[in-house]
């Protein structure tokens, strides 16, 4: 299924029973964080707010991608399709990669359907949410921030976090990993600010090509492309040279300052912490064009299970077995538990002793994981993504003596139990069958279920919905 634009996605999310329309008015605070909370935490339908007290025009809609259910929609699978399925369906879309752009003439694109400059600029026309009380201010938390290196024709697009400072500028907040502090560092060097483009409220695929780390130099549009394997629409921007997606409902154009100078946060972020605060530069804003009653696309942090797991789970995962494809070949699947990146599962076939140890080092070391602080491994049977099988891993094939690899001075600065000047402690637990020449105590074999079982289980579960034994 494709998404031509984010109204298509929710016209398809409420046909699937997936979303909801409130007609009653809400409050922006305390209503927006506490919706989103409350879907998150039963696994309920998205919702799409449609009165907000002081708003006349903005629409909000609340927990698009929050459930397994609408990950795997938005990559055009069934609800019911597993995580396994949806890493394989990232994977076809990595090896479909490019899908080229189509650009379409400023007077055919929906985006541009009202056009602010200067004056008319003014953020507090759009209902943009404070989701958590201690929350520095509002943060618009969904984006797609458009850059260009100066000094080629790379463009990026990524999703960073932007908190609203007055009607016309916010913080903008990145590290020095990510591929806009490239194009950051190179403007500034050049002693000129960098152009950026900030699109709000797209189709499902334009999103997650911006939420997630896809290799260096790539075109995230035509990544977005290969994701719903059909051309994005884009066009030129009104103040900046930059194209933009083409039925985005808002799109903020201006530059990030030279400098920066200004202290941003605290944020709610993924481990149920507040994060700090941190210098950051300031994105100016020039000119803001947006559809006719335009849908403001909210995407909630905090402690998980919340969007930002589900849209992001799968592409890390897939972006993890691809990086240690050559390294550790015999790993045939990868999960991540809550919460979210700090619990990295890796399941293998292991063939030799020591090998789901050299898994587990590689794992922690990978570019692609650089937030875990545990990594288990497991054996086939075991599945990662059930979190009481892999404890039971860890209870039955885990010695604390023998089988933990304990890794201190490391640091992640997203760990809220780290010490004061960010280091932390990494573990590796190896919960895996042992290997023949392994020391560890040898078992005459596993148990495995009956001939039959699943059949018994079907049976049961029709009984308990009612039906006959």
């Amino acid at each position: 299924m494709i998404y031509r634009d984010l109204r298509e996605w929710i016209d398809h999310l409420e046909k699937a029973g997936e979303l909801l329309r409130l007609k009653e008015e809400i409050k922006l605070e305390p209503d927006a964080g506490a919706i989103a909370r409350a879907l998150s935490d039963v696994q309920g339908p998205a919702i799409l707010s449609e009165s907000i007290f002081g708003f006349q025009d903005a629409r909000l809609a609340i927990g698009l991608g929050a459930s397994w259910r609408r990950a795997a929609m938005a990559l055009g699978l069934p609800k019911e399709a597993s995580p396994e399925e949806q890493v394989k369906a990232w994977g076809k879309a990595l090896e479909r990669y490019p899908v080229k752009t189509q650009m379409v003439a400023k007077k055919d694109a929906i985006c541009k359907q009202n056009i602010l400059r200067g004056e008319e600029v003014n953020l507090f026309d759009f209902p943009i949410p404070r989701a958590h009380l201690q929350d520095a201010g509002p943060f618009i938390t969904k984006t797609e921030c458009i850059t260009k290196d100066s000094d080629s024709d790379w463009i990026n697009v990524g999703t960073y976090r932007m908190q609203v400072l007055d009607r016309n500028r916010t913080a903008i907040h990145f590290s020095g990993q990510r591929h806009i502090a490239e194009h950051y560092i190179r403007a500034r060097r050049n002693g000129e600010p960098l152009e950026m483009a900030v699109a709000i409220g797209t189709d499902p695929a334009a999103f997650l090509a911006a939420a997630v780390a896809i290799p260096r130099g790539w075109d995230e549009f035509g990544f977005a492309g290969a994701l719903r394997n059909e051309a994005i629409e884009i066009v030129p921007a009104e103040t900046v040279d930059l194209p933009v997606p083409a039925t985005a409902e808002i799109v903020l154009e201006g530059e990030i300052t030279l400098k920066a100078d200004l202290l941003e946060g605290p944020f709610s972020e993924f481990p149920g912490s507040y994060s700090g605060c941190f210098i950051t530069p300031v994105f100016q804003i020039k000119a803001i064009t947006h559809r006719d009653h335009p849908i403001y696309d909210m995407l909630l942090c905090g402690r998980p299970p919340v969007e930002g797991y589900y849209t992001t789970c799968i592409p890390g995962v897939s972006a993890l077995q691809r990086e240690l494809s050559h390294a550790c070949p015999n790993i045939t699947q990868i999960a991540y538990l809550l919460p979210y990146y700090f619990n990295c599962v890796i399941q293998g076939r292991w063939t030799y002793r020591g090998e789901s140890r050299n898994a587990i080092l590689a794992t922690l070391a990978s570019e692609s994981n650089i937030a875990s602080k545990v990594v288990i491994a497991v054996d086939e049977d075991i599945d990662p993504w059930n979190t009481n099988e892999v404890m039971w891993a860890i209870a039955t094939r885990c010695q604390t003596n023998t089988d933990l690899i304990i890794l201190p001075g490391l640091s992640n600065f997203m760990d809220p139990s780290a010490e004061v000047d960010g280091s932390m402690c990494k573990l590796g637990i190896d919960a895996t069958k042992p290997i023949p020449s392994s020391p560890r105590h040898s078992v005459a074999g596993w148990v495995m279920p009956r001939e039959g079982t699943e059949a018994w289980k079907e049976r049961i579960l029709r009984a308990m919905k009612g039906g006959e034994l």
